[in-house]
């Protein structure tokens, strides 16, 4: 991480896989010098193994076969004020605790509990985020979230029930795929392979906040999963394809808010961009309601069945707006 890159650092990592090859064997100065040129810069070698060899540094023991670390096994790395300070500020995040047990958690409040604040979550506010995000606090989201995130990571399996967004409750076996974070929604979803008898497949999206259980089943999928050609497959065939005008930053902000969809830009005119994103059918309506909130900086020129839903949505607006307005006081 770059906020610590200047304590453990190029030189730092060096040294430090050095000494651990020092510890299971002697190791010879041509080696130590691979290491160096393999994990540092060209002049590396020149500053850290004269130090190191000459006993300066107090490291190592020279010993016919090579040198020997002094040092012992599993090396505890020392924490600064900054890094416990960081982690401190973290444990505020409500997201935080998803990702270790209760345990963990309160090894890490002990730890830092005399480490001052980096910064308060009161000190942000989310102008464009929706206020309703998941229940990151709920024992049974995080039980459900840290169950998943096993089954990801394991490749493995799961049960799982939820409620659909028609409020119907649907139950079935799926292999998990990636856990993915949506910023201005603030909310998890679930990315898996419905597990079916045939071989065709497509990928689920699942709200994890709409899930009412889940288990992990025993089965372990064997192959490696290439997760980004089985988002390519699922795309439909044409792309939605925007024409941006640079208007009140537009392209930039077009650009940073479409970051996580695979997509194509080129320039127009001198203000003038198009852009293709790929897209399927879990993404689609979301799309749409992201292009829809740029109003006429962008203009959408296809596909024509996306261009329908377009116009379908804008026509309800204009209908609620009419009966608004007849329907309001003089």
């Amino acid at each position: 991480m770059e906020l610590f890159s200047e304590i453990y650092g190029c030189y730092y990592q060096i040294i430090d896989r050095i000494l651990t090859e020092a510890e299971a064997h002697p190791i010879t100065r041509k080696e130590m010098e691979q290491i160096c040129k393999a994990h540092g810069f060209l002049e590396s070698g020149l500053y850290l193994l004269p130090r190191l060899t000459d006993g300066e540094w107090n490291l190592l023991d020279k010993e016919d076969e090579g040198f020997r670390a002094r040092t012992g096994a599993h090396r505890a790395m020392p924490f600064t004020r900054l890094q416990r300070s960081w982690l401190k500020t973290l444990l505020q995040d409500s997201r935080f605790c998803l990702f270790f047990t209760e345990e963990e958690i309160s090894a890490l409040r002990q730890f830092t509990e005399d480490a001052e604040l980096l910064w308060r979550t009161e000190d942000f506010h989310y102008f464009d985020r929706y206020a309703d995000g998941d229940p990151y606090d709920s024992p049974s989201y995080q039980k459900h979230f840290r169950t998943l995130l096993a089954a990801v990571t394991g490749h493995q399996y799961a049960a799982i029930s939820y409620h659909s967004e028609k409020g119907n409750r649907i139950t079935h076996q799926y292999l998990p795929l990636k856990l993915e974070y949506s910023e201005k929604n603030d909310r998890f979803r679930l990315l898996a392979l419905q597990k079916r008898k045939t071989h065709t497949s497509w990928i689920c999206t699942l709200n994890v906040r709409g899930i009412t259980d889940v288990s992990l089943l025993p089965d372990c999928f064997e192959k490696e999963v290439s997760f980004e050609s089985l988002i390519q497959r699922s795309y439909y065939h044409e792309p939605v394809r925007l024409l941006i005008k640079n208007q009140r930053n537009a392209l930039e902000r077009t650009m940073l808010h479409f970051s996580n969809y695979k997509k194509k830009t080129k320039k127009i005119d001198e203000d003038t961009w198009e852009c293709l994103i790929y897209y399927n059918s879990s993404m689609e309506t979301e799309l749409l309601i992201e292009i829809l909130s740029f109003g006429p900086a962008v203009r959408v020129t296809g596909p024509p069945s996306f261009l329908r839903q377009i116009q379908a949505r804008l026509k309800r607006q204009m209908e609620l707006f009419s009966d608004h307005t007849t329907a309001s006081p003089s």
